[in-house]
């Protein structure tokens, strides 16, 4: 079973190749993702990362290396290039299992 840094670290992994199943693929079926909105289940969270390929157009995410708080995973996080250049936040992922089963996103200003 994969630690929690581990887990997050590939689900990173899945956001800079693009591709919205990869992108779901470290989450269990019941986890939630709390942006300005929150979906629910597994198939809500994969249905979400189809919409961001589009969003970020010809950007892309920078992350900072993944840092352990308490029993969450946190991850700074800047949008370099495209429509959402400068974007930037902090997602705190929860992990049980090997499994991201809670991500709640911090923007520092507005969405992309």
């Amino acid at each position: 079973m994969r630690d929690p840094l581990a887990t997050v670290k590939d689900h990173l992994d899945a956001v800079h190749t693009g591709d919205p199943e990869a992108m779901a693929a470290d989450y269990a079926a019941d986890a939630v993702l709390v942006r300005e909105v929150t979906y629910q289940g597994k198939d809500a969270i994969a249905a979400y990362f189809t919409t961001v390929p589009q969003r970020l157009g010809d950007g892309r995410v920078e992350f900072a290396e993944p840092r352990l708080e308490g029993a969450l995973v946190a991850v700074a996080w800047k949008l370099v290039g495209g429509p959402g250049d400068g974007t930037s936040g902090t997602d705190r992922f929860e992990v049980a299992d090997g499994m991201i089963v809670r991500q709640t996103v911090t923007l520092d200003g507005g969405d992309f």
